[in-house]
């Protein structure tokens, strides 16, 4: 019981960390974040900091980790037949959207963006490590396929212009400018969702 409590404090320690983190990062940026500035906004000393994490350039690690795997998650949607084609491809476009949808995670994506801008070999280390962006929905893509619903020459090509309408239209404004709101996106998904399967879908 003794071991159980521990874990559950050691747990809720390393998060409490991980968002005092995070909130420097974004407010600072990489190189002017310091261990100190970050125990200061968790409320804790800089050698539990470093006891949980070692040092600035893993707790960031971490960080990025944590996200990217949070994005993947969502974008683990199998095909389901008795769901409308529009309902599983929000469900996509959400997930790619999780980036952006808060301001918390939008000052994150941001943060991240400029870092990956700046090292792009860091940047394709990092995306290396989860599976192809597309992979996930290529297998969805290839199901309504074979339920006749969706019609593609090419599945790789077919799943980048849906993320490139997405991307393109949603979550690159959102990362440069401050005009894209959930007002915004969600009239402008109905679009995209109609303008892919105008091409795409069965009819």
């Amino acid at each position: 019981m003794m071991q159980q409590h521990k874990k559950r404090d050691k747990s809720k320690k390393r998060a409490t960390i991980l968002d005092g983190a995070i909130d420097v990062f974004i407010r600072m940026g990489y190189e002017l974040a310091s261990m100190d500035k970050i125990a200061e906004t968790a409320g804790v000393s800089k050698r539990t900091v470093y006891n949980h994490f070692g040092s600035k350039e893993n707790l960031f690690q971490v960080i990025v980790d944590d996200f990217l795997a949070q994005r993947q998650e969502l974008k683990t949607i199998a095909y389901d037949p008795e769901k409308s084609m529009e309902e599983q491809l929000l469900a996509f476009a959400y997930a790619e959207i999780f980036l952006i949808n808060t301001p918390r995670r939008l000052g994150l994506s941001r943060f991240l963006t400029m870092t990956f801008l700046k090292d792009i070999d860091y940047a394709r280390e990092t995306v290396a490590k989860y599976p192809p962006s597309y992979g996930m929905f290529i297998e969805w893509l290839k199901e309504a396929e074979n339920d006749g619903l969706i019609r593609s020459e090419n599945l790789l090509v077919t799943a980048r212009v849906f993320y490139s309408l997405v991307e393109g239209a949603i979550t690159w404004p959102a990362l440069f400018t401050d005009d894209v709101t959930q007002l915004h996106f969600e009239p402008m998904l109905d679009e995209i969702i109609a303008t892919f399967m105008a091409r795409y879908g069965s009819k």
